[in-house]
C-alpha cells in the first residue's frame, strides 16, 4: 500500500497526517522540539507509523510523497538567531533597511498591547548590521537604463572584506534592479568567485523582482539572514529520511499556498514563513470545494496563536506585502492574520490597569501550562479549559498525556488572589477574554477589508479550535461552524499540505498607463508563463495537469494603492483590458468605500503576476455512512462561560460517531487530539466527510 505523508511544525506541536491510496486518513500529534525540530518531525511520523502498525522504516519505505511545512525560517527571525549576514546595495541607498518606513514602523504587526504601549516601543533589531551594509557605485535610473557603471574594483574590494570577516550569507539588492538586473548578476558573480564554497547568496531581482524599495530590501535580507539555517535543516531532514527508507522527493510547503521542491525552499526560505496557517487555509479550499461553500473564515486556534484567514468566492485572499518581527517584506502570500491567543496563552493581571487579560505571551511547548506538570507555573487557557470542565484530564491527546487539574488550580488562584475571585471565576474570565479577542480579530479582519461576516462560515480547526470557535460565531452573529474531518482538524494544517498544488509564481513590476496595449501585455504574460511552465514540466508534470492563473495589480494614477485583480488567459483584446480595470474599479470600491477612487486620473498597472500549479495527489476526504444514533459515553457538568453557570453535558466519544449521526447541545465530543464543545441551544449534524456541522441557535 502506497501512503503521503505531512508533517506541519508549530509551536508548541508537531502535527502529521498519514494518507494511504484510500485516502483513509492517521493523525498524529507530538510536542514541538525548539532545540532541534528535526527531532518532532520524526516523532510524529513515528507515531503515524506506529497507529498503522508499521515501523517508521517500514512506512517511509511505502510512502510517495512526504510534504513539509516548516517552522525553522520563521523562529530564526523571531528569536534573532539567523546567521552573519551582509547586504550589498547602491551607495546612497544603505539605510533603508533601518529607516524602514519611518515612524509607522514601530507598531508594523505589533499587538494592540503593545501599540497601547507606544511609549515603550523601538524598532526591531537590525537583520543586517550596519557595518555589515556595503554601498557600491553603480546606477540604473527609473526606466531600466544604465547612468553609472558599476564599479567591480569596488564590489571586489567589498567581497574580499567579507570573506575576511566570515560572514555567512550576502544579499544583494540594487535600485531599479527589477528593470536591469545586469549590475546584480555582475555583482553576484564577482562574489562566487571570491567567497569561499557555501557562502548563501541572494539577490532581489532573482528573488523578487518588483518596485517597492524597502520592501524588496528586507525580503531579500531575510532571505539571506535564514537561508544557511534553513538550508541545513532541510538537509538534515532529507538526510534522516534517507537513512529511513525513503527514496522520493520532499515537498516544502510556501506561504503563497502550494508546495515547491527542497531545493528552492533551500534557495528562497522567506517563501517558507508563516507556511503553516497558509497550509491550513488551503486545505480550507479543498474541502470547501467539496461543501459549496463560497465565504470561508478560516479560524485556528493552536497551542501558541489564534491564525485567521478569508476565502471570498472559494479563493484564500493574498496580499503582497507581509510583516514579520516589524519588518515589512515583499513576498505574495496567503493572508493570515496572527493574534497571541492559543491554548499555552498566559494570562495575567495587567500592571498598569489591575485587570486581567490573557496572551500574548505563551507557555509554549516546554515548560507548557500549568497542568502539564512540567513545572510551569503560569495560568494559561488550557488550564482556564480544564477548570470549566471542558477537558478530560485523563483523556488528553487520547490519554497519553495527564492533566493535573490541581496545578492548573493553583495557578488560577494566584491570580484570583489578587483580583477577589475564584479560580473558577478566573477560568470563566479567561475563556471570555480569550473568545472576545479571537471575535474582535475576526471582525477587523473581515470588515477592514469590506466583508460582512455575517456572510461567512466558520471553519474551526487547530487543537484548541473546536472547543473555543463555537463560543465566537454568536458575537459575529455567524449561523454555521465546521469543525473540517472530526479529528483531523487538529492536524488540519498538516492534512492542507497534502492539498496543496505544486506552486510557481512569479511576479513582475513594469509601470504602463492606460489605455493599456493587448497585445504588449499578452507577451509579457506568456514570457513568464512559457518559463514557468518549463520548470513544472521538469519537476514531472505532463500538460493537462498544468494549471495558470494570471493577475494584474492596478492603482490609479493619483494614488497609492494597488488592487490586484484576475486577467483572461490566452490572447487578450481591448475589451479584455476594459474588463480587467471594470474588476480594479469594483474591488478599489469594496475595500475603500464608494468614490474612494479617482477615474479621471486615469490608471496604472504596476505588476503582473503569474501563478502556475501542477496539480498534486489529494487525499480522499468522504467517508461512509454510519449506522445507529448518536450515543452519550457519559455526562459531567461543565462551566459554560456564555451562561454563567455549570450545565449536565453529555459526553460523546468521537470514535464513536460517524456521517448521518446528530448530537444537541450541551455537549462534548471527545477526540483524540482535540476536543469540540456544542454550546447549549446548538446543534450539530456529522457530514459525509465527518464535518462536525454545528448549526449556531439551533433549528
Amino acid at each position: 500500500m502506497a501512503y503521503l505523508c505531512n508533517v506541519d511544525i508549530g509551536g508548541t506541536h508537531t502535527d502529521a497526517v498519514v494518507i494511504d491510496q484510500h485516502g483513509s486518513v492517521t493523525e498524529a500529534k507530538v510536542s514541538s522540539t525548539p532545540d532541534d525540530f528535526s527531532r518532532g518531525f520524526f516523532n510524529a511520523l513515528e507515531q503515524g507509523a506506529a497507529k498503522r502498525d508499521l515501523a517508521l522504516d517500514e512506512l517511509l519505505e511505502r510512502t510517495e510523497v512526504v510534504s513539509h511545512g516548516t517552522t525553522v525560517g520563521t523562529n530564526a527571525i523571531i528569536e534573532g538567531e539567523g546567521v552573519d549576514a551582509a547586504l550589498v546595495t547602491t551607495r546612497g541607498a544603505e539605510d533603508v533597511m533601518f529607516v524602514m518606513r519611518g515612524g509607522a514602523a514601530v507598531s508594523k504587526g505589533q499587538s494592540i498591547e503593545d501599540v497601547l504601549s507606544f511609549r515603550d516601543a523601538s524598532k526591531p533589531d537590525p537583520i543586517v548590521e550596519r557595518k555589515r551594509v556595503y554601498g557600491v557605485d553603480e546606477r540604473v535610473d527609473c526606466m531600466g537604463d544604465e547612468v553609472v557603471d558599476l564599479n567591480e574594483e569596488r564590489v571586489r574590494n567589498v567581497a574580499r572584506e567579507l570573506a575576511r570577516n566570515e560572514v555567512d550569507a550576502v544579499a544583494v539588492n540594487l535600485l531599479w534592479s527589477f528593470l536591469n538586473d545586469s549590475h546584480e548578476v555582475r555583482i553576484e558573480e564577482i562574489l562566487e568567485e571570491e567567497l569561499p564554497d557555501g557562502t548563501f547568496l541572494t539577490r532581489a531581482s532573482d528573488l523578487i523582482p518588483k518596485w517597492g524599495e524597502y520592501e524588496r530590501t528586507t525580503a531579500t535580507a531575510i532571505n539571506a539572514y535564514i537561508g544557511p539555517s534553513t538550508s541545513e535543516y532541510i538537509d538534515r531532514i532529507n538526510d534522516g529520511l534517507g537513512e529511513r527508507g525513503y527514496d522520493g522527493t520532499l515537498l516544502v510547503m510556501q506561504s503563497g499556498g502550494g508546495v515547491m521542491s527542497a531545493e528552492d525552499a533551500v534557495r528562497e526560505p522567506v517563501k517558507t514563513i508563516d507556511s503553516g496557517p497558509a497550509a491550513g487555509i488551503i486545505g480550507c479550499r479543498y474541502l470547501s470545494e467539496r461543501l459549496e461553500h463560497e465565504n470561508i473564515i478560516a479560524a485556528d486556534m493552536g497551542g501558541t496563536s489564534f491564525d485567521i484567514g478569508l476565502l471570498t468566492d472559494g479563493e484564500p485572499i493574498t496580499q503582497p506585502n507581509n510583516v514579520i518581527n516589524q519588518y515589512e517584506y515583499m513576498i505574495r502570500n496567503v493572508d493570515v492574520d496572527s493574534i497571541g491567543s492559543g491554548g499555552g496563552s498566559i494570562a495575567q493581571v495587567d500592571a498598569d490597569t489591575g485587570r486581567l487579560q490573557v496572551g500574548p505571551e505563551s507557555a509554549g511547548a516546554d515548560p507548557g501550562p500549568a497542568c502539564y506538570g512540567r513545572g510551569g507555573t503560569d495560568p494559561t487557557v488550557t488550564d482556564a479549559d480544564l477548570l470549566l470542565g471542558f477537558l478530560d484530564p485523563d483523556h488528553f491527546l487520547g490519554g497519553r498525556q495527564h492533566l493535573d487539574e490541581s496545578k492548573a488550580r493553583d495557578a488560577m488562584s494566584a491570580i484570583g488572589d489578587e483580583l477577589g475571585m475564584s479560580p473558577e471565576e478566573v477560568a470563566s474570565g479567561v475563556f471570555e477574554i480569550v473568545t472576545a479577542k479571537m471575535a474582535d480579530s475576526i471582525r477587523q479582519r473581515t470588515i477592514n477589508r469590506g466583508h460582512d461576516p455575517r456572510k461567512f462560515i466558520l471553519y474551526a480547526y487547530g487543537g484548541a479550535g473546536p472547543l473555543h470557535v463555537p463560543a465566537i460565531a454568536p458575537q459575529l452573529d455567524v449561523d454555521t461552524v465546521v469543525v473540517p474531518s472530526g479529528d483531523t482538524s487538529s492536524v488540519w494544517s498538516a492534512l492542507g499540505v497534502s492539498s496543496s498544488d505544486f506552486l510557481y509564481r512569479q511576479e513582475v513590476s513594469n509601470i504602463t498607463t492606460a489605455p493599456f496595449d493587448p497585445a504588449a501585455v499578452t507577451d509579457s504574460f506568456r514570457a513568464i508563463e512559457d518559463d514557468l511552465t518549463d520548470r513544472l514540466r521538469a519537476e514531472g508534470f505532463e500538460s493537462d495537469e498544468i494549471d495558470v492563473e494570471r493577475y494584474a495589480d492596478l492603482r490609479y494614477q493619483a494614488q497609492v494603492h494597488q488592487v490586484s485583480v484576475p486577467v483572461p488567459n490566452g490572447r487578450l483584446d481591448e475589451s479584455d483590458m476594459d474588463a480587467v480595470v471594470d474588476r480594479f474599479e469594483r474591488k478599489y470600491e469594496d475595500l475603500y468605500g464608494e468614490g474612494a477612487g479617482y477615474t479621471e486620473s486615469g490608471f496604472e498597472m504596476v505588476t503582473i503576476r503569474c501563478d502556475v500549479s501542477g496539480r498534486t495527489t489529494k487525499p480522499n476526504l468522504e467517508r461512509e455512512s454510519s449506522e445507529g444514533e448518536a450515543i452519550p459515553k457519559t455526562e459531567t457538568d461543565v462551566l459554560w462561560p456564555s451562561e454563567g453557570r455549570r450545565l449536565a453535558t453529555e459526553v460523546y466519544e468521537g470514535t464513536e460517531l460517524g456521517p448521518g449521526m446528530t448530537v444537541d447541545g450541551p455537549a462534548i465530543v471527545r477526540m483524540n487530539h482535540t476536543t469540540v464543545a456544542i454550546p447549549p441551544e446548538d446543534d450539530c449534524e456529522i457530514d459525509q466527510y465527518d464535518n462536525y456541522v454545528i448549526d449556531i441557535g439551533g433549528e
